[in-house]
């Protein structure tokens, strides 16, 4: 998945980039200036060819989607006033509201019509754009015929599911039902993109006879697109952007909801030192946002001064972090990667690490004061998606599974012992020689990976003795880390993550698909791994077979029971979510809310507070929020 590659690697630039400064009235009011600073800018204005949640910041503001996403999640009409779907769900329809587009001067330039949803869909696929393997995903009817296909005419144009009735009419045609279908929707891919726009970029009008250089030079053209080419039908238009200076988001007050929009202008201005510089630019007043570290957390926690001023972060399901073996180990013949393949392919092998692992006490390297709030015990998290009142994470599958009380259910002292002598044993017979050598690797971009992983090596040699294991701690590549490091196997154990695409626990078993890049367990030539790996396939289908909207509890156990086989047979270990700490003047729960697309980078709903928000008023607020949510689901 594209999604993984960009987004991974820049979401701590988009984080590390909301420094906010004081200029609101609270809730109620309305913020004249909202100023932020940030150190890197974006690396396109093209929101139909990117997946990075840095580059998606603005048109997440700036652009309006078919739907939007309330405070917890509900799913609400945006630019589609309504939509129906047949008997068979096969088709759906969505009815436009009379919206219009502008230019970076705020100036009306035309109406937002179905076409303008269609042209952005169809350069997207034709490009095989950045995004367009959501169009797949949603399950739209020959959308995965491939960029080429469609330019050659293998597959014609015309039988692609996506269809301009009149300006008005938008349909979608599927090729199966699909539970999930609207939370795919805000991803840019899905975004319009105005006609007017596109003729400008190049000769759009004559894209039929378009051979596949010409799409890529038009692709291009279009990467490069300035702001004051572009149309905005969002809560703001784009009406200054300075690379390398500063960039603004004005609202737009003939915005279909500008009711709804607190915040007048958005100043983002470049700083260099951005990511290091405002905790302290917080505290003079400066800015009304800061991530913290873990450190400084612990520091502002012990002086008066400070000690209200910042809170732990939402803790989100978007991406889920887990332990990877790998079964098609590339790493050098150093590291002895044929006796690891027949390690890794023991069972009680995999056990002894999965209940020796002190996934809480991992987790507390990077942050100590959290630690216990980030461990999970699925890889699906909780929170993620939830159906007739039951957390998907909550199902009594997953509670089998359990070997311990507490947050971790999986780390046990004595059976972790208990397997490893079986695995001795084994092992031995099959010819593996001790101590099995374990690289376990980690990106240097990433802060406390490496001391985490040091952390790893010394508790489980420590338990499991250094006669039984040896973990070699490893630095992965600096430049490329997933696609030189993680994608290859150059490890044989690694933390590793995933983020979601839509609201269905389908998205969580694509790191464990056919030719995945993760453990690759599909690879494995021992047959005993295989028939487990076939058992997975085989319940993750008949999960998904389950398409009846009105079955999503029946769809979610049984993806519950698919998931289960991974964790019991320890093919990947669940190890949580990423937490971290902020200072802040905006409540993040008045905000727009999904784990998936562009909901928590608006702004739209928020207000500037008067007064940051403190640990015991953020966790009243997150304790309201969760209430809600569950309340929310059963409705």
């Amino acid at each position: 998945m594209k999604k993984k590659i960009l987004a991974s690697a820049l979401v701590l630039v988009m984080v590390m980039g909301l420094f906010t400064a004081c200029g609101g009235s609270g809730e109620g009011g309305t913020a004249a200036e909202f100023r932020q600073v940030y150190s890197y800018d974006v690396a396109t204005l093209n929101y139909l060819n990117t997946t990075s949640t840095g580059d998606m910041a603005i048109p997440a503001n700036t652009q309006e989607w078919l739907i939007q996403y309330d405070s917890v999640g509900n799913v609400l009409p945006a630019v589609a006033e309504k939509w129906e779907t047949s008997d068979d769900g096969l088709t759906w329809t969505f009815t436009l509201r009379d919206m219009k587009w502008y230019n970076s001067a705020g100036e009306e330039m035309a109406d937002v019509t179905a076409q303008d949803f269609v042209n952005a869909a169809e350069y997207a696929l034709k490009f095989d754009a950045a995004a367009s393997y959501m169009f797949p995903a949603a399950k739209i009817k020959n959308s995965g015929a491939g960029g080429e296909a469609l330019i050659n005419g293998d597959v014609a144009w015309e039988d692609v599911g996506i269809k301009a009735v009149d300006d008005k009419t938008l349909e979608f045609t599927l090729e199966a039902e699909c539970p999930y279908f609207l939370s795919c929707l805000t991803y840019g891919c899905f975004a319009p993109m105005a006609t007017g726009v596109l003729q400008s970029v190049g000769d759009w009008d004559n894209r039929a006879n378009w051979t596949v250089d010409e799409w890529n030079e038009f692709s291009t053209a279009l990467d490069g697109i300035t702001y004051d080419q572009l149309w905005y039908c969002g809560a703001y238009y784009l009406s200054e952007y300075s690379p390398g200076e500063q960039y603004i988001m004005t609202k737009n007050p003939n915005y279909f909801e500008a009711d709804q929009v607190y915040i007048e202008s958005l100043v983002n201005t470049y700083n260099a030192e951005a990511t290091t510089i405002a905790p302290e630019m917080f505290q003079r007043g400066e800015v009304d946002y800061a991530d913290l570290t873990a450190t400084m957390a612990k520091s502002w926690s012990e002086n008066d001064e400070t000690k209200d001023l910042y809170h732990a972060n939402r803790v989100l399901p978007d991406y889920s972090y887990f332990w990877s073996f790998e079964f098609d180990p590339q790493f050098d013949e150093q590291y002895e990667p044929d006796n690891w393949k027949i390690a890794v392919n023991n069972e009680n092998f995999r056990k002894s690490i999965m209940h020796g692992i002190n996934r809480v006490g991992a987790a507390t390297i990077s942050d100590p004061n959290n630690g216990e709030n980030l461990v999970r015990n699925t890889i699906t998290p909780k929170d993620f998606v939830i159906a007739d009142g039951v957390d998907y994470a909550d199902q009594d599958v997953f509670k089998d599974l359990a070997v311990s009380d507490g947050v971790d259910a999986y780390f046990n002292e004595d059976l972790a012992k208990e397997y490893r002598d079986k695995a001795m044993e084994e092992l031995k017979a099959e010819g593996a020689t001790f101590p099995i050598k374990i690289p376990l690797l980690y990106n240097p971009s990433v802060v406390d990976w490496d001391a985490e992983c040091t952390y790893v090596e010394k508790q489980l040699e420590e338990l499991l003795g250094t006669d039984y294991i040896d973990i070699i701690v490893l630095q992965g590549s600096t430049t490329a880390f997933l696609s030189e490091t993680r994608n290859t196997g150059q490890f044989a154990l690694m933390k590793t993550n995933y983020g979601c695409d839509y609201a269905d626990p389908l998205t969580y078993t694509d790191p464990f698909g056919e030719d995945n890049n993760y453990t690759k367990m599909d690879k494995s030539t021992d047959p005993e791994t295989m028939a487990i790996v076939e058992e997975y396939y085989a319940a993750r289908d008949k999960a998904d077979a389950i398409t009846d909207p009105d079955k999503l509890a029946e769809r979610y156990a049984a993806f519950a029971e698919a998931e289960a086989i991974l964790i019991e047979h320890a093919i990947a270990i669940p190890q949580g979510l990423s937490g971290g700490y902020q200072a802040s003047m905006v409540d993040v729960f008045e905000g727009q809310y999904a784990p998936f697309g562009i909901s928590t980078l608006r702004y739209k709903g928020q207000h500037v507070l008067e007064e940051p928000q403190g640990p015991e008023t953020f966790q009243a607020a997150l304790e309201e929020w969760e209430a809600e949510r569950v309340a929310a689901s059963e409705e």
